[in-house]
């Protein structure tokens, strides 16, 4: 798209196209309509063939917005999802809710009409006479909607535009075509490259945060909280295992952060809040005023700590993210019961820091967590079923090296780390569950698996969110995905809760049913290979062979008992 030594002035859309190319965003996925066509005739159709520049992958609209998602996880670089106007920009806009609460970078790319056409009744009128689309993504996102209805203020906008997406923000562009095909002068001068104006932290700051830790966590326990944005960091396990090994403390994750901890850290005493490990969640709900708390780029959110604040005498907290979710005036202050300190640096520079040999620690020392991390005793089965802790057991044995998996708003999000209690180096797990959108996997998996091809991608869903993305199975069919089905017939997730929530209620008002369907037929005829796992697990070592082989994507389904409980839903006693 660009122009080298031209005198040519260049249209808005071009200018855009050199945006994206210097900030390497290379996928493109949606679905066309009259108000992006003229945007994406300058993109190439995705094709196994050509998997570098730029390319735009078709896909229906609500599991494109979540594309994005899956390729930075598994990447760290950005990706856009576009869709025309009306209801193909609120499908779309599910993704970028996630991206906001999860403070994952990504695109998001929707048009609107021009001022012109304001109550001529136009199709998905965009104006406030129809849906007024512009202030609803507003009101979502204020600082990250860039509507492009003035030729004169892209370049500056494109710049404020890069800077949410450096501070791990979501974006929206809004397109209007009768501004954006004009030329812009001057178009030569390149447009400005942003450098970061974020609060600059002193290697002061980061001292004094350090040497109060020292302070505060004299004979007093160490209790390590971990979080997703942890997990950003390539050297993460390594530099975790350096700190476990001076510090020696109490080592808690939360259900993404766990992708930043080495399975054998001797420190890992297991997941906290929704599906988390006994010993973990009893040893944070009992921090006191004789207990320090380091956070590392978590957030408190509901399915960590359930809407408890941080009880630690001291909690310090260490992130990269500026105003990242959660956050009020840029801290976590208001979550906390005691004193709070907050030193806004790169997770890896302050470990770095209190790795270094001058800081010399006398906090109390955890003992090495035990084997087991669960205290209770799970119940088996209906023998018609599968005996789900034994195969989360038995594949958490399995897993090629450098995979990554989506767990959705299903059973698996709140089991499987349950039942394996730390994380497999092999394999990053994610859910987006901040958003609880069901049925986003799809469209992270097949984000993740544009950004790498030859790496394993599996998705663990249910049979209620299987429904909200089975119409896109087919343009994923030749990418090598592994999707597991768990179908019980039920939205388990509720009805697990409605037991104890609705006690008195019969059943049947909790409209928690799922209407079966038959789960490997549809995936055949859209072309998947499809398998049904026996419940006596026999056929498990055959199937994952299968998985292997990343030509043809697989799904597999399993079936699950509606009421075998593994993982405790802690939300359930706040509903």
């Amino acid at each position: 798209m660009s122009r080298e030594n031209t005198t040519f002035s260049l249209t808005g859309y071009e200018v855009l196209f050199e945006f994206f190319q210097r900030l390497d965003i290379q996928l493109f996925s949606g679905v066309t309509g009259g108000g992006v066509i003229h945007f994406l005739k300058y993109i190439s159709p995705w094709s196994e063939l050509k998997n570098n520049g730029t390319r735009f992958f078709t896909l229906a609209e609500y599991s494109a917005g979540f594309v994005p998602l899956g390729y930075y996880l598994s990447t760290g670089k950005i990706a856009a999802s576009v869709a025309t106007l009306g209801a193909a920009t609120k499908l779309l806009t599910c993704g970028l809710s996630d991206a906001k609460l999860h403070d994952i970078p990504a695109v998001y790319i929707v048009p609107a009409y021009d001022k012109d056409l304001f109550g001529k009744a136009p199709l998905q009128d965009s104006s406030s006479l129809g849906n007024n689309m512009i202030e609803q993504l507003k009101a979502e996102s204020p600082e990250s909607v860039f509507v492009f209805d003035d030729v004169t203020t892209i370049k500056n906008l494109l710049v404020l535009a890069e800077e949410r997406l450096f501070n791990s923000k979501p974006i929206v562009f809004v397109l209007i075509h009768s501004v954006l095909s004009q030329p812009i002068l001057n178009t030569k001068d390149e447009i400005k490259i942003f450098h970061p104006k974020f609060k600059e932290y002193l290697s002061l700051e980061m001292k004094m945060f350090v040497s109060k830790l020292i302070k505060m966590s004299k004979n007093k326990k160490i209790t390590i909280l971990v979080g997703e944005e942890m997990a950003r960091y390539s050297n993460a396990k390594t530099l975790l295992n350096n700190l476990a090994d001076k510090i020696k403390p109490y080592l808690v994750w939360s259900m993404n952060g766990a992708n930043a901890v080495d399975r054998n850290n001797p420190y890992s005493y297991g997941y906290l809040g929704f599906g988390g490990n006994d010993l973990a969640i009893n040893h944070f709900q009992n921090l006191n005023e004789d207990d320090v708390l380091l956070v590392l780029g978590a957030c408190p959110d509901e399915y960590t700590v359930n809407l408890k604040n941080f009880t630690a005498g001291s909690t310090f907290f260490c992130g990269h993210i500026l105003n990242a979710y959660g956050q009020i005036n840029q801290t976590f202050e208001h979550r906390a019961q005691n004193e709070y300190i907050h030193l806004y640096a790169a997770l890896d520079e302050l470990i770095s820091e209190l790795l270094n040999q001058e800081h010399i620690f006398e906090n109390l020392n955890a003992p090495v967590a035990p084997l087991n991390l669960n205290i209770r005793q799970i119940t088996p089965p209906c023998q018609k079923y599968v005996n789900m802790e034994h195969f989360y057991q038995q594949i958490d044995l399995w897993w090629p090296e450098k995979s990554i998996a989506f767990s959705d708003v299903c059973l698996a999000y709140k089991d499987r780390q349950y039942v394996t209690q730390r994380p497999h180096n092999n394999v990053d797990f994610y859910s987006l569950y901040r958003g609880s959108a069901m049925g986003y996997s799809l469209g992270a998996a097949i984000g993740a698996k544009l950004a790498k091809p030859t790496q394993h991608v599996f998705i663990f869903t249910g049979d209620g969110c299987f429904k909200l993305f089975s119409g896109s199975l087919a343009e994923a069919a030749h990418l090598g995905i592994t999707l597991f089905v768990l179908n019980n017939q039920m939205f388990s997730i509720v009805e697990q809760g409605l037991k104890t929530i609705l006690s008195e209620t019969s059943p049947e008002y909790w409209h928690a049913s799922v209407i079966p369907i038959d789960y490997c037929l549809l995936a055949q005829a859209n072309g998947w290979q499809a398998r049904k796992l026996n419940p006596d697990l026999s056929n498990l070592s055959e199937i994952l062979n299968i998985a292997l082989d990343c030509k043809q994507s697989l799904l597999v389904e399993i079936p699950v008992d509606p009421d075998q409980l593994l993982g405790i839903n802690p939300r359930v006693h706040n509903l």
